[in-house]
Formats: structure tokens, C-alpha cells, sequence
């Protein structure tokens, strides 16, 4: 089994992991080849942004081939459940798909939860399920469909601001899966923006925001992934 996932604060990377035994591959690092990936099973962990797929996720799929007796995917979702897994469906065909409420990271519109392990206990009895399911062939059809989501049309792309509280670390930079950040005298950002706010959530000085309310959301991180694995499993090879 081959898994392809893409995470920026862990939520997708945890997910994957409970499949023992497969094998893992961060989209992230896997964006600078094209080729053909085939396997008994292959499988797409992903997170739902604004009903459509990352950016970074559509890019991957449309521009390698997939070759499998059986291909799932799981749509990771905190408040929109709808669409994503048809706009993947539109591109591979789906033997199965699943929706999987996981903690909110999109503190640019809500807070994340103040005690994300008892809501990752929930996750975990969800995901059991559609393990078993996988792991026994299920089949769950999806419709694709022919539109495309897109972050940025709802909620634009994610101007962020830098407070006086930046000490200029770095990490922002590191963890950012479509190399948008450097960070030198000042902290700059791109145009490649994919919306996953894993710079805002793991900064320590929490120095990055989007608007005000931000500033006071909490930050969230899967406490069940260390900021090193993150930048480990974000970076381009």
C-alpha cells in the first residue's frame, strides 16, 4: 500500500500513519518528479479547503499517473464537508471515499480546539472504521465531478502580516510545504500561498496573522507530531 499525503500542522500525517505497514510519501516532497506510482493499493490523505482540494494536491494528482487494484481517499474536514473527494474522483477513480472530521487549523476564521487529544480520540474511532473498511476492499463509489475547488476564491490568498513579537527564527520558512516564506532582515512571502496555515499555527512567537482575531486564536499543531517532522516531511527533495 502507497499513501500520498499533504500536511501543514500534522492532521493528514497522523491520519496516515495508522495505516501500519504502507508506505508513506509527503506530496510536498514528491512535487519535483513526475512519473507513474503503482501498487496493490494506493491511497490519498488530504485536508478539504473550502470544498475543493489544495492546490499543491490537484497539481500532484493531475500531473502523475496512478496505478492500483484499489484506490481510496480520506477528506480530512473541521467545518465544510462537502466536495473535494468528487473533484479527486474526477481525476483517478475511487474505489472508496471517506470524510474525517479532524481538528481545526484555519484559525483565520475559527479557533482551534483547546483540548485537540480529546478530539483526536474521536478521529481515531472514526478512522478505525475506514481502515477496516480499506484494509477489506470496501467499496464506497464517489461521483466525480468536473469543478474545481479553490481556496482563494473564498478567503483569498492568505495575506499575512508579521508582528513586532517575529524574532526572524525561521521556522515559518521551514514548515511551509510550497517554499513561500524566506526569511532574511525581514520575513518575506510569495505568491504560491497554499492556504494551510502551518506558518501561522507553529510560529512561536505566534508573529503571524491574517487579521487581529487571529492574534488571539489559539494555535493548533496535531500533538501527536513534532515540529521537526513537519519540517522533515515538508521539505522539497
Amino acid at each position: 500500500m502507497t499513501i500520498f499525503y499533504f500536511t501543514g500542522t500534522g492532521n493528514s500525517l497522523f491520519v496516515a500513519r495508522k495505516f501500519t505497514g504502507a508506505r508513506l510519501i509527503s506530496i510536498p516532497q514528491a512535487m519535483s518528479t513526475r512519473q507513474n506510482y503503482a501498487d496493490d493499493t494506493i491511497g490519498f490523505v488530504y485536508p478539504q479547503y473550502a470544498a475543493g482540494l489544495p492546490k499543491m494536491v490537484r497539481s500532484f494528482i493531475v500531473n502523475n499517473t496512478f496505478e492500483a487494484d484499489y484506490i481510496f481517499a480520506i477528506n480530512l474536514w473541521s467545518f465544510i464537508r462537502a466536495g473535494a473527494l468528487g473533484e479527486i474522483a474526477g481525476i483517478v477513480p475511487l474505489n472508496y471515499g471517506a470524510y474525517l472530521k479532524t481538528p481545526n487549523n484555519f484559525i483565520f476564521l475559527f479557533n482551534s480546539p483547546n483540548n485537540p487529544r480529546a478530539a483526536l480520540a474521536k478521529t481515531e474511532m472514526k478512522l478505525a472504521g475506514i481502515i477496516d473498511d480499506i484494509l477489506n476492499k470496501k467499496i464506497k463509489a464517489v461521483k466525480p465531478r468536473k469543478k474545481i475547488g479553490n481556496a482563494t476564491k473564498y478567503f483569498g490568498e492568505s495575506k499575512f502580516k508579521v508582528a513586532e513579537t517575529c524574532t526572524r527564527c525561521g521556522l515559518c520558512e521551514k514548515v511551509c510545504p510550497a517554499k513561500n516564506i524566506s526569511v532574511g532582515e525581514g520575513v518575506v512571502f510569495g505568491n504560491d500561498c497554499e492556504n494551510c496555515f502551518a506558518c501561522a499555527n507553529l510560529c512561536p512567537a505566534h508573529a503571524l496573522y491574517s487579521n487581529n482575531a487571529m492574534r488571539r486564536r489559539r494555535q493548533y499543531r496535531n500533538p501527536f507530531v513534532s515540529v521537526d517532522e513537519l519540517i522533515g516531511e515538508n521539505l522539497f527533495r
